[in-house]
C-alpha cells in the first residue's frame, strides 16, 4: 500500500474505496470491501427468502439453477452470516432446512410511519445546516482550500459526512444506535434491507 511511512494515509469518503484500515465509515461498508455480495445470484437469493424462508430445492427451481450451485451460494452466505436457518419454519417442516436473511428486512407496508419520522428529522438537519452556513463560510475562508480555487460548495458533502458520522458515534455511545457487530469471519458490519413499494404490490 503506497502510503508514506510517516502518514496514516488519507481518509476517503468511504472505506469501500480504500485499502487501508478503516472503522470511520458506514457500518455496512465491510459488506462491499469483503465482497460478501459479489454476484447477482446471492442478491436474488436474498430477495427470494426475504418474504418467506425457502429451501435449497425451492431456490434452485425459482432461479433455474442446479441445487449444488445454489448450495454453494448458501454455504458462502451462511459463512458470512448474511443468511441463517429459519428456526420457525424448520419446526413446521423438520425434514428440511429453510433459509432467511440474517438481518432485518423492512416490509413496504410497515414503513409509512417510519418514513414520516425520518422526513421530519431530515428537515431538522436541513434547517441546522442552513443556520450554520455563515459559520461554515468563515471557517472555510481560513483554510488553504479557498486559496487553491475551491469553494465551500465543493466540500459541503465532506462536512455533512463528518457531522453524520459524529452524530452516529454519539448515538452509539448513548445506546440509541447499535454499534457494528463482529461476525464469525472477522468482518464488522450492520446490515438491513428495505422492500420497495413496487415489490410489495
Amino acid at each position: 500500500m503506497a502510503i508514506p511511512n510517516d502518514s496514516r494515509g488519507l481518509r476517503f469518503p468511504c472505506e469501500c474505496v480504500s485499502a487501508g484500515p478503516g472503522g470511520y465509515s458506514d457500518p455496512w461498508t465491510e459488506i462491499a470491501r469483503r465482497k460478501l455480495l459479489p454476484s447477482g445470484t446471492k442478491e436474488e437469493i436474498l430477495n427470494l427468502v426475504a418474504r418467506e424462508p425457502k429451501t435449497i430445492s425451492q431456490l434452485a427451481e425459482a432461479l433455474d439453477l442446479s441445487p449444488p450451485s445454489v448450495h454453494t451460494h448458501i454455504n458462502d452466505m451462511m459463512k458470512s452470516e448474511l443468511l441463517r436457518e429459519s428456526e420457525e419454519w424448520e419446526k413446521k417442516y423438520p425434514t428440511e432446512r429453510y433459509y432467511e436473511p440474517n438481518f432485518p428486512v423492512f416490509r413496504a407496508e410497515e414503513c409509512a410511519e417510519f418514513r414520516t419520522l425520518c422526513e421530519e428529522m431530515a428537515e431538522q438537519v436541513v434547517g441546522l445546516f442552513e443556520r450554520k452556513r455563515q459559520k461554515m463560510e468563515r471557517a472555510f475562508r481560513r483554510t488553504g482550500l479557498s486559496k487553491q480555487g475551491w469553494e465551500l460548495s465543493d466540500v459541503t458533502q465532506c462536512l455533512y459526512a463528518n457531522m453524520y458520522r459524529s452524530a452516529r458515534t454519539r448515538l452509539e455511545q448513548r445506546g440509541l444506535l447499535s454499534p457494528r457487530k463482529k461476525h464469525a469471519n472477522g468482518a464488522e458490519w450492520i446490515f438491513w434491507a428495505e422492500e420497495s413499494e413496487t415489490d410489495a404490490e
